[in-house]
């Protein structure tokens, strides 16, 4: 059966993560994933005592914990060197908290295009064309997974590679890409998050399950219109949740609420809390 959880993010306007996660202890969801980020909760901060106290509310509360990794600049398919050792530095510090906490799995983004000098294309310089750039940049993400997933690995932690194609300059262009990277690395540490609302605008969800299958451990709830990443509450957008309730139900692992409300925040994530519930029960 899958946990219904919640992400800090959707509620960070508003609350600290701790303040986040009591929040979620006490409107009944299974699991946490906390956000990540220099303001609130960055694993290269975080002192000890806030580990055991999160380590203690999840213990006494039964419930599962996720690290979605800080966003900002990171890269992991980053062709500037020192950028990118930057960037699986943090990965890395991520993946240990997590460890730490009994968290069971990190969020992360594929990566970016680098950027192109204007005369890319003049074909004076065929290492500058957008076809060898991106080229690199995947060579560069898949040896930056590989070896971040056999660190998890050491750690009993998995990556969720999110879906990330309809953000412009991804190098992810479609589903089959996560699939294809995930089966090329081999390694059970390195799995995929499925985004609802990111997948209703990269060809549509009962797309994005047929092709990812079992490789998706960790899913992001969000709706939208089909236009554009709203990540609103649940029911709001264009999104078929009735088609897409069996694959829900047979899920095992954390549904993660990842819902702007904009002025709504906490009765947002609740009533996407009561429609999931609904639709799992068949209502």
């Amino acid at each position: 059966m899958p946990k219904i959880s919640l992400s800090t993010w959707s509620l960070f306007l508003k609350m600290n993560y701790l303040e986040c996660m009591q929040f979620a202890i006490k409107s009944g969801f299974q699991g946490i994933e906390i956000w990540s980020n220099p303001v609130d909760f960055w694993p290269r901060r975080i002192t000890k005592k806030e580990i055991n106290t999160i380590k203690s509310l999840a213990r006494e509360s039964r419930i599962s914990l996720a690290i979605h990794i800080c966003q900002g600049n990171n890269d992991l398919a980053d062709i500037n060197e020192g950028h990118l050792k930057e960037t699986m530095k943090q990965l890395k510090e991520t993946i240990r908290v997590c460890h730490e906490i009994g968290g069971e799995l990190v969020v992360i983004h594929p990566g970016m295009m680098p950027y192109h000098p204007m005369h890319e294309e003049n074909g004076l310089n065929p290492i500058l064309t957008r076809t060898a750039s991106k080229q690199r940049a995947v060579e560069r993400l898949k040896k930056s997974l590989s070896e971040a997933a056999s660190f998890a690995e050491k750690y009993k932690v998995v990556l969720g590679l999110e879906n990330l194609s309809h953000v412009k300059g991804c190098i992810q262009s479609s589903f089959k890409d996560l699939a294809d990277w995930v089966d090329e690395i081999g390694n059970p540490a390195l799995q995929i998050t499925l985004d609802t609302g990111h997948a209703n605008l990269e060809g549509g969800i009962e797309k994005a399950v047929e092709v990812l299958g079992t490789r998706i451990k960790h899913i992001h709830l969000d709706d939208n219109n089909g236009r554009t990443s709203d990540h609103g509450e649940l029911g709001s957008g264009t999104i078929n949740w009735q088609a897409l309730a069996p694959f829900l139900k047979r899920f095992d692992g954390m549904l993660s609420f990842e819902i702007k409300g904009l002025g709504d925040l906490e009765r947002a994530v609740l009533r996407s809390k009561t429609f999931v519930e609904n639709l799992l029960k068949g209502n």
